[in-house]
């Protein structure tokens, strides 16, 4: 199974990787056994993953074996799926900015609640969106998306997957020397993303 940071996956329960998880993460996946794909240097077979509290101040990183993932949830296959009425007409405009231009979908608390139908969001959340940007995008190309974003009815935070990592949209578009990279390696200055170096 190959999966890429962002993506959510469906756990199986009972595993003994559980054990060391604190008593909030254990009884959160009880109720909910999904969990994020995060950013982290890890062997083969073995996955990292982000899990999720019910309040925003739990948040654990653990490794889980391969074959505890029943299911994976990529953020491009909830992009469809703008079931949340406060946060509706902000995924519409984004699809209609995106669709057929790159490969995109929803990701933090919206793409956790569209994929899990469990609460996430609130009237006040942001859409963080993660673009998938196998090419260089020109930091004038980032500017003109950062600009349109700004007019939607709710905030936009975007990020952009580059060979390199994660790269803010905000930050790309305003930079002139190096730029913050998220990388399985912790953050990283680079000058351009998209080099593989």
């Amino acid at each position: 199974m190959i999966a890429r940071p962002h993506d959510l996956l469906l756990l199986a329960g009972g595993g003994s990787w559980e054990a060391a998880l604190p008593d909030w993460a254990r009884a959160s996946l009880a109720a909910c056994p999904w969990a994020v794909v995060r950013r982290a240097p890890c062997p083969p077979g073995l996955v990292p993953i982000g899990i999720r509290g019910p309040s925003r101040s739990q948040r654990h990183a653990a490794i889980v074996p391969a074959v505890a993932v029943i299911h994976r949830v990529p953020p491009e296959a909830l992009r469809s799926h703008p079931r949340l009425p406060h946060l509706a007409a902000t995924l519409l405009a984004v699809a209609r900015l995106l669709d057929g231009v790159a490969g995109w979908g929803p990701t933090g608390g919206v793409g956790f609640e569209l994929a899990t139908g469990r609460p996430a969001t609130h009237a006040e959340s942001d859409l963080d969106v993660l673009i998938r940007t196998p090419y260089r995008w020109d930091q004038a190309e980032a500017t003109r998306l950062v600009e349109v974003f700004a007019t939607l009815p709710g905030r936009v935070d975007c990020q952009l997957e580059t060979s390199r990592g994660g790269v803010n949209l905000v930050e790309w578009s305003r930079t002139k020397g190096p730029v913050m990279a998220r990388t399985p390696d912790g953050p990283q200055l680079v000058t351009d993303p998209w080099d593989p170096a």
